[in-house]
């Protein structure tokens, strides 16, 4: 983290098309917001007045520097230490004319998972991995994708009049995996919540808010998946199960969400019967993934604190200084960068945690 004198100083660099912006545009930026989400695309909006006093004419509201489909890179930090928080393209333009006020272009963009969102396709797909299916999706969209194996090969998966982002979001959802994005890099991979943690904020230094919320009400101590597969003339059924113990680690915690609900209320259990399933190892998988995904909403919550570029979806961040039942390991679901030149930088996060 840097200095306190540093903090004075948020700096902020924009690179179009590898380029950084011309002197007198960069003057002219009023603000840049960057928000990276693990369940959606990220976005991007940069704010500048398009107005030239002395020439009494529009400026940038039509320079091709701004032309749809630009690649744009964001950096963001202070004095000299700034780190890319995103780089995406520019998807929209938004002029804002107003009486009164110099006007406003508003460009706007988002990560390379906004090619995933244009069009709905139908299409099958026989003998394959998920995580296979993730690379050559990416592929024909021209992103790199690095995907952490499913293991188990499926018969037949159909994407039925789905957008890639969608039908991509549920092959995630079923195995507990999320489909994240890091600068140009499509990662398919389970929740990197046992991973180290990035940094660490204390409440009353350089956590201004953190809002937690534990609740019991979607924990369960056991999540079985049943299905039928169908053999000629005769069905089987198979059925995969993860409980207690199966949470991915408790975060630095003592007690996961699991455990202290069965403690308390006793044993209580989920049943999935309405998602198809093609062999018991598909069954395990989803079972899995699906109670991990359960376990790490225990508690979650949204915070904010002086901008800080390592916040990023997808990191693991300590929080101390909120009593020892809520002070701990978090994992970042979704980040908000927003810094304006002349007023300073701030990012607000939410997180979930399985463990106190």
């Amino acid at each position: 983290m840097p200095n306190d004198s540093s903090l004075l100083n948020p700096n902020v660099k924009i690179l179009v098309q590898n380029k950084p912006l011309a002197a007198e545009i960069e003057a002219d930026l009023v603000s840049v917001l960057v928000s990276e989400d693990l369940e959606a695309p990220g976005m991007f909006e940069l704010r500048l007045i398009t107005w030239d006093l002395l020439k009494q004419e529009m400026t940038w509201v039509d320079d091709k520097l701004f032309d749809i489909g630009n690649k744009v890179e964001i950096q963001m930090g202070y004095e000299q230490e700034i780190k890319t928080i995103m780089v995406g393209e520019i998807t929209g333009l938004e002029p804002e004319y107003t009486q009164d006020v110099a006007p406003i272009l508003v460009v706007r963009g988002h990560d390379l998972r906004h090619r995933l969102l244009r069009g709905s396709h139908t299409k099958s797909f026989l003998k394959i991995k998920d995580s296979e299916i993730v690379s050559q999706i990416a592929r024909t969209r021209g992103i790199t994708a690095k995907v952490t194996d499913s293991k188990v090969k499926l018969e037949y998966i159909l994407q039925h009049n789905q957008t890639d982002w969608d039908f991509l979001k549920e092959r995630a959802k079923r195995i507990g995996y999320e489909v994240a994005m890091e600068q140009t890099t499509l990662y398919f991979r389970p929740h990197q919540n046992a991973k180290g943690k990035a940094l660490t904020l204390t409440y009353g230094a350089d956590l201004q808010e953190f809002l937690p919320r534990l609740s019991t009400m979607n924990q369960v101590q056991q999540v079985e998946v049943k299905g039928w597969i169908y053999q000629e003339k005769n069905k089987k059924e198979v059925s995969g199960k993860a409980e207690v113990g199966k949470e991915g680690g408790t975060m630095g915690g003592l007690t996961s969400g699991v455990k202290a609900v069965r403690k308390a209320f006793g044993e209580s259990s989920h049943t999935i019967v309405n998602q198809p399933v093609s062999s018991k190892e598909e069954a395990d998988s989803m079972a899995l993934g699906q109670f991990q995904d359960m376990a790490i909403a225990y508690i979650t919550g949204e915070g904010t604190c002086q901008g800080n570029p390592n916040l990023r979806a997808g990191k693991v961040i300590e929080i101390l200084g909120i009593g020892k039942r809520f002070s701990g390991l978090y994992y970042i679901k979704s980040a908000e960068h927003s810094c304006y030149p002349n007023q300073g930088y701030k990012t607000s996060f939410t997180v979930g945690r399985n463990a106190t």
